[in-house]
């Protein structure tokens, strides 16, 4: 009697089909997954039997790869139908199917099930019965629940007679009700949801805002791709009025990405400008970006209009924080290797603010980099443009204008002596032409700048490690100490044109930090003197392992400019500066900023700031203060002093509270402090935003309040406002 032939592979693999069915690109695969799995297989009817654990794949790494997981599963390799049960998962298309019991045809994809369960990214499916069309990739399934929340009891959920699924595309609804928790709050006989990106939706975000009154900001978006997406913005104040605009975001390979923001304020209670004249109802802000960059070559272009100066600050007061001064400019650039190349457009489209037009401003620069096999450095900038100097409206001081040519070129040597001292000598010389000022503002007729500059900079790093070094309480695992002092000279004689002479567009701008001694980093054109200074700076690192890694346990460096013949404007020590941080524990970390006033014996800078976060995440804390003196202002009364807490608690899975406070020591009262209370519900979250603020010049005390509940896959807030 002829006994059929029988393959058997404990948890092993079985290739199948690609002999039959030499069409396939790829061979059936069928693996044995539990530690007691079997496949059989018998070559006469091509049948393979799995159980204990089996998987099954059809064609991976291709756009018709499929995986079928089960206990046990029955596979036809001639016609491709396989039939599984027990914890049933299959997985295509993005979309991960599960159910009891299967039945599915790896070549026509069609599927039919019971008690199924599905799931995307965003959304999970389950129901009491599926079946799909074949090749169409449209399931239709009765007695459905859709959610986006994976839970056995989802806090908002719809269920539905009927649903047909097109996985990635959308989901339509028959006869459904949506449920909030166990409450059914609507009904719909009918209704599509697309599973793309971005789909129509409306975000509300109720409030209320002591300068605004009650106010709900609105954003109406609708449906994008990967390659555009945005929204419709309509806002009401109950104190200010009406607020709408449109935000558009776009993007593709071809032509670059950009983004447009266009919001136009019918205010009712707009104030007055800085010189006391009346601002219109009519507020408009207009924003556009668009950036496109391929094999070196770039354009970059953001125009950025404001119909007053405190648009703004009234409408966009986190884009005001963070940029308080728009900018427009269009800059095309090509990058080489070791070269730049760029043509700078930048008119002044706001006038209440001051601004330094260049029309245009064309810049070649090249990095520091290695002439041939020769052991000199080179770096250059050269420029050419037309610069119209204009003050803001509220200023007193004319306007003025003139073309610039400007060059820089410079050599290094850098050398390293012993293997331990390094050395790099430089020298360099720079040329400016100033043509004839045109303007009220200036009368000057054209002159020439020359500037010769050298200078060597002189490094060297001394380092041991302590392996006995060890301590819990710190995390430390062995201790290297490092040890950086650093010495760099700037000579440069006086050029035949001090600043006093020349018209100022790239001038210096005062800084809580050390300017640059090098040029090109000393970027002040127009301002270069005389220069005869050591920066004297030295560093020390204690580092130990972490986790693998080398980490920073403390940081400190310490520097200052000696200038051995000061000009007009400098003194012969430059401000102490110190910066420290210390890092106890991973979770844990100190941070110090100071710089000193040595000639007049006074801080000008203070800024400590620590931060406490637990490896369990359940709190974090932080705080500091912030003292700053401007050069070279020498009371105190001039001063800024700023003290500044934070507190995040999550008291539960569910529940989280954050606040931050800030207090100015100067005027002796707190300035403004923020409260949060979050709650989590899986799929949504909902939060309660309180803030106070103190009042800002053009407004009194400020007060505000407001109410946010957004799906988690979506949880962007309305653009701009």
């Amino acid at each position: 009697m002829r006994k059929p032939l029988l393959i058997l592979a404990l948890a092993g693999e079985v290739f199948f089909g690609g002999m039959l069915h030499a069409q396939d690109e790829a061979p059936w695969k069928i693996k044995a997954t539990g530690p007691d799995g079997m496949v059989k297989y018998n070559l006469e009817t091509g049948i393979g039997v799995g159980t204990g654990g089996v998987r099954a794949t059809y064609k991976p790494g291709t756009p018709d790869a499929t995986e079928v997981m089960a206990q046990n599963a029955t596979l036809n390799a001639k016609t491709g139908d396989i039939t599984a049960v027990g914890n049933v998962v299959l997985r295509r298309d993005g979309t991960v199917w599960r159910a009891e019991r299967m039945e599915y045809n790896f070549r026509t994809k069609n599927v039919s099930s019971a008690q199924f369960r599905s799931g995307g990214v965003t959304y999970f499916l389950r129901g009491g019965s599926m079946k799909g069309d074949d090749g169409k990739g449209v399931y239709r399934a009765k007695d459905v629940l859709f959610t986006t929340d994976d839970v056995e009891d989802p806090s908002m959920f719809i269920k539905a007679k009927e649903v047909t699924v097109a996985p990635g595309d959308f989901v339509a609804f028959k006869h459904a009700t949506l449920h909030l928790g166990k409450l059914p709050v609507f009904y719909l006989p009918y209704y599509k949801r697309s599973l793309k990106p971005h789909p129509w939706n409306i975000h509300v975000k109720p409030g209320f805002k002591s300068e605004w009154g009650a106010y709900s900001l609105n954003a109406i978006r609708w449906p994008g791709n990967e390659n555009y997406q945005g929204e419709f913005n309509l806002d009401y104040r109950t104190m200010r009025g009406w607020g709408l605009g449109p935000k558009i975001q776009y993007g593709s390979a071809k032509y670059g990405e950009g983004n447009f923001n266009l919001y136009r304020a019918y205010d009712d209670d707009p104030l007055t400008d800085s010189r006391g004249l009346a601002i219109d109802r009519e507020r408009d802000l207009a924003q556009w970006s668009h950036r496109y960059f391929r094999d070196g070559f770039s354009t970059t272009m953001v125009l950025e209009y404001e119909s007053d100066e405190y648009m703004r600050r009234d409408f966009y007061e986190g884009m005001y924080r963070s940029h308080v001064q728009p900018n427009t400019f269009l800059e095309v650039a090509q990058n080489w290797q070791d070269y730049h190349l760029s043509v700078l457009a930048s008119p002044r489209v706001n006038s209440f603010h001051e601004h330094i037009d260049r029309l245009p401003d064309v810049q070649f620069s090249g990095t520091r980099h290695r002439l041939g096999e020769s052991p000199v450095y080179y770096d250059t900038e050269t420029s050419v443009g037309y610069l119209h100097r204009r003050y803001d409206y509220a200023s007193s001081s004319e306007d003025y204008s003139l073309m610039r040519a400007d060059t820089l070129h410079q050599l290094y040597l850098p050398s390293t002596y012993d293997g331990w001292l390094n050395i790099t000598p430089r020298i360099g010389g720079r040329f400016t032409h100033y043509g004839d000022a045109n303007g009220a503002g200036s009368t000057r007729d054209s002159r020439e700048r020359h500037v010769f500059s050298t200078g060597v900079e002189m490094s060297t790093k001394i380092s041991k490690y302590f392996p006995q070094a060890k301590s819990q309480i710190f995390d430390v695992n062995g201790l290297r100490h490092i040890v950086q002092p650093t010495i760099n000279y700037a000579f440069i004689p006086r050029p035949n044109r001090v600043p006093s002479e020349l018209d100022q567009f790239d001038y210096e701008v005062t800084s809580p930090r050390l300017l640059p001694l090098e040029l090109p980093e000393y970027n002040a054109i127009d301002n270069i003197d005389s220069q005869n200074v050591f920066r004297l700076g030295l560093r020390n690192r204690l580092q130990t392992q972490r986790g693998g890694t080398v980490d920073n346990l403390a940081d400190w460096s310490l520097y200052t400019d000696w200038r051995a013949d000061p000009n007009s404007s400098q003194t012969t020590f430059a401000d102490g500066f110190s910066d420290f941080s210390l890092k106890p524990r991973t979770w844990m970390s100190l941070n110090s900023r100071l710089r000193y006033d040595l000639d007049n014996s006074l801080w000008r800078t203070i800024d400590h700031n620590f931060r406490i976060t637990p490896k369990q995440r359940r709190w974090a804390i932080n705080g500091g203060h912030y003292y700053y003196l401007e050069q070279p202002k020498i009371s105190k009364s001039d001063r800024t002093s700023v003290m500044y807490g934070g507190f995040d608690y999550r008291l539960n899975e569910n529940w989280s509270f954050s606040t931050r406070q800030y207090y100015d020591a100067k005027r002796g009262q707190i300035s403004s402090h923020d409260y949060i209370i979050q709650r989590d519900m899986r799929s949504w979250v909902f939060f309660i935003d309180l803030g106070f603020r103190e009042g800002t010049g053009r407004r009194n005390q400020e007060m505000a309040i407001s109410f946010n509940y957004s799906l988690k896959f979506t949880p962007r807030e309305p653009s701009g406002n």
